[in-house]
């Protein structure tokens, strides 16, 4: 008969889910602290002025939909990881370390989006989301490759659509890279597509 994970293995997992949800909501609400309200404006001013904050609009939320998406996705795994060990503890703690860095490079491109130098700041800012796809791929590779972490009553069909869903992540990632270089702007509106991309259950990648 097959052995299912123990309450005492849960609780460990359950800690470590706990824990990065707390990383998650730190990062997305440091995203808003980074908008800055207009200083001695007129009526009249304040309007041009709070208009003229699109880019930090634009960045605050196509970070703040991408990680939240990225909350959704480490959710996902953690209903099929059952069991933790030193080094799901390590990569759980690398891809934590990649989403709290996130606000810098949102502010910076926030203000330098209408800039020269926009597509400096747009390439370090996919740059900090390349670093979490990877993130993502070495946690799930570590606790999926033989099963070594997955809850044994977990579906095998599951385990392998996340592997193909996550499989184009670092790519995506790096092509919006290259794409910020030509297109601060939009790399912006093409990263909201793909938090879109990654929020589709991973069952839709399943084969036929």
């Amino acid at each position: 008969m097959t052995e299912h994970v123990t309450a005492d293995e849960r609780d460990e997992t359950t800690r470590v889910e706990a824990f990065s949800d707390g990383v998650f909501a730190i990062a997305m609400t440091l995203l808003i602290l980074e908008i800055r309200t207009p200083e001695h404006a007129g009526p009249r001013e304040l309007a041009r002025e709070l208009i003229e904050l699109w880019p930090s609009y634009l960045a605050f939320a196509t970070s703040f939909f991408t990680i939240g998406v990225m909350w959704m996705n480490h959710h996902r795994l953690f209903n099929l990881i059952g069991k933790s060990d030193q080094g799901l503890l390590a990569s759980n703690l690398l891809l934590l370390f990649a989403i709290t860095f996130v606000p810098f490079p949102t502010a910076l491109l926030a203000r330098f989006l209408d800039h020269a130098d926009a597509r400096f700041a747009a390439v370090f800012y996919n740059a900090s989301f390349f670093l979490c796809a990877i993130g993502f791929r070495i946690l799930w590779r570590h606790a999926s490759t033989n099963r070594r972490l997955i809850d044994e009553a977990a579906d095998q069909t599951s385990v392998d659509a996340i592997t193909r869903q996550y499989r184009f992540g670092p790519l995506i990632y790096l092509a919006l890279t290259a794409v910020g270089w030509f297109s601060a702007v939009t790399s912006l509106v093409l990263n909201l597509v793909v938090a879109i991309f990654f929020a589709i259950p991973s069952n839709r990648f399943r084969p036929n």
